[in-house]
């Protein structure tokens, strides 16, 4: 059997939370429930379709609603609408819809996400640099001994894992994805890091040639 170089490469690509989970609250304070009915649905319906405007994924749009013994007197109607946006459009609706709609609106929760699609490219595209930094490496050490490299004989992906970097880069925290949604700062990028190891044949080695002074 020939010679055989071994080899790790590390790969990394940042991901950005693509995806964000938007709830708001609309409220209507009156003395009957139709009254707090008739308000809520002045101001629903510009809700709903400005979520859709922006790209909220219909199956996501949920509606919940409860009704509230006010602490002067009277009802309060609450209805919660929950919506999935993109990333970059959810802080920009939040703001729009509070500030139109004034105090019957408000903004109860933002979570920012990674789609699983999302992810998975970004595995992909980690594992594919790692790969070739192993080649590269391979490449320097034959060239190092005065060889030729050979064709990869064994490939394995060694450990895949997910870290969340802060925006100045002094810290970082293991997050476990599992490829799956995960709640996550709007600033705050994964770093999804691929290790492989990985073996090529040394075809030819040797001293490697020195110019002359």
């Amino acid at each position: 059997m020939g010679e055989v170089v071994e080899v790790v490469g590390v790969g990394e690509v940042e991901v950005r939370p693509q995806l964000a989970s938007l709830t708001l609250i609309i409220s209507a304070h009156k003395n009957t429930i139709e009254e707090c009915r008739a308000s809520v649905e002045k101001r629903r319906p510009y809700v709903i379709q400005t979520l859709f405007n922006n790209k909220a994924e219909k199956e996501e749009v949920t509606e919940t609603d409860e009704v509230r013994v006010g602490e002067a007197g009277g009802l309060v109607l609450v209805v919660m609408v929950t919506a999935t946006l993109p990333a970059d459009a959810a802080r920009r609706v939040a703001n729009t819809l509070v500030e139109k709609l004034g105090n019957n609106v408000t903004l109860e929760k933002l979570v920012y996400r990674h789609s699983w699609v999302s992810l998975s490219e970004a595995r992909v595209r980690a594992g594919r640099r790692a790969a070739e930094e192993a080649r590269q490496r391979a490449a320097d050490m034959a060239v190092a001994v005065g060889g030729t490299l050979g064709p990869c004989l064994t490939v394995k992906e060694d450990s895949c894992t997910h870290v969340a970097i802060t925006e100045d880069r002094t810290n970082s925290w293991m997050v476990d994805t599992a490829l799956g949604r995960q709640e996550v700062h709007a600033h705050t990028p994964t770093i999804i890091q691929s290790t492989v190891k990985a073996t090529f044949s040394l075809v030819s080695y040797g001293v490697p040639k020195t110019k002359k002074a």
